[in-house]
């Protein structure tokens, strides 16, 4: 146990799990041996892994102070907001949408910057996009956080082949991502192989057996990257007030009709009205989010769209189209990442309309299809169902 506390302080997570590992085959109840894998897999970004050690302590110890801090705070609404945007990027890498994938993880690499696997699939879009370089450097620092990791130093091996014209692309294998530790059930593992193609394609580009990059990357133009949630969602709802922008709101397009717009222009309505919600010019962002929802094309861009002119809505307390538009949303887009967030504050709707019986159903159907979300934390969640 010495030994790989050593290595976890130095910085070496893999070396320390491995030792870990075998010491838990050994002692499968020792609470803190389950309590060190826990932090190496959740350093590791393997937080599905680390959350069941966590229920493991607890379910061994139900007192143990350690596991119980932790995984209140792996389910605060703040890091489970964290969570999603992060498994909406591994999607992305999988739809081969690396510019979105890139965007969102540096977002995510900027307000949690102690997660391995971050670097990885971060460093694997830079190279996805050809940019080598900044691959090579994401890739560096994630060493500086786990220095024996093989998978990141195979990758920056990669690196100097593609110049090697005479490496056969047979000899390349896919991303081992997962491959030592199992990662089989889990997002990480589809996204490292996903992206072994692009990976590959780059090495035939390199080598003059493809033709270039921007005639054969395949890239989705009309999807963009999931933001976070911008409030601290375990506050009581009513503090969630946005500060609106000094500026006069800019004139939009007021009209709902989405068929008398070019649907081509779907993505530049979004992005004015996704820009407009984030600078609190929520009349301009209610106008151009209000035609991509009336469009009604049903694709991802129609999704966001419509969740967010709920937000907006319900932002400004127009509390009667929320309802209307967080229903819509429901009914459209059940399987969607926001799903349980337009539960919530359709509950907070509810509640504000004097609909509490309903508010209640709401907040029930969202623990039932999602227990874990965060929002049970919320005192809002605590107030509604004790008086229920």
């Amino acid at each position: 146990m010495q030994t790989a506390l050593e290595k976890i302080q130095e910085h070496d997570l893999s070396a320390g799990l491995e030792i870990i590992l075998e010491m838990v085959g050994y002692e499968p109840e020792n609470i803190t041996l389950i309590n060190l894998l826990a932090d190496c897999y959740y350093y590791l970004g393997e937080f599905d892994r680390a959350k069941a050690c966590w229920e493991e302590v607890l379910r061994l110890n139900p007192a143990n102070q350690e596991a119980k801090n932790k995984i209140g705070r792996y389910k605060t609404p703040s890091f489970q907001s964290w969570i999603k945007r992060y498994k909406h990027a591994l999607y992305n890498i999988e739809q081969k949408n690396y510019e979105a994938a890139l965007k969102s993880l540096r977002e995510l690499l900027g307000e949690n910057d102690g997660f391995v696997s971050v670097y990885q699939f971060l460093g694997l879009c830079y190279m996805a996009c050809a940019e080598y370089d900044q691959a090579m450097i994401v890739w560096e620092k994630g060493l500086e956080r786990d220095i024996s990791n093989q998978t990141l130093s195979d990758y920056l091996h990669m690196i100097p082949d593609l110049d090697n014209k005479n490496n056969p692309v047979t000899d390349i294998e896919e991303p081992q991502a997962g491959k030592r530790i199992g990662w089989g059930k889990f997002p990480l593992q589809k996204a490292a192989f996903a992206l072994a193609a692009a990976v590959c394609l780059l090495l035939l580009l390199k080598a003059g057996v493809m033709p270039k990059p921007e005639s054969t990357l395949e890239t989705q133009d009309t999807v963009q990257s999931e933001v976070a949630a911008h409030e601290a969602q375990a506050e009581i709802v009513a503090e969630d007030t946005p500060v609106l922008s000094d500026n006069v709101l800019m004139e939009g397009d007021n009209s709902r009709g989405g068929s008398d717009y070019d649907v081509e222009r779907e993505k530049d309505y979004y992005q004015e009205g996704y820009q407009a919600y984030l600078d609190g010019n929520l009349g301009m962002a209610m106008s151009n989010l209000g035609v991509v929802v009336s469009m009604d094309t049903g694709d991802y861009l129609n999704r966001e769209a419509l969740y967010y002119l709920a937000r907006t809505c319900y932002l400004q307390e127009n509390y009667e189209e929320a309802e209307q538009y967080y229903l819509q949303y429901l009914e459209k887009f059940p399987e969607s990442n926001y799903y349980d967030d337009s539960l919530f504050y359709l509950g907070v709707v509810y509640e504000a309309t004097g609909q509490a019986e309903k508010a209640v159903q709401v907040l029930e159907e969202m623990q039932r299809v999602s227990p874990d979300c965060g929002y049970e934390s919320s005192e809002f969640f605590k107030t509604i169902m004790k008086s229920k």
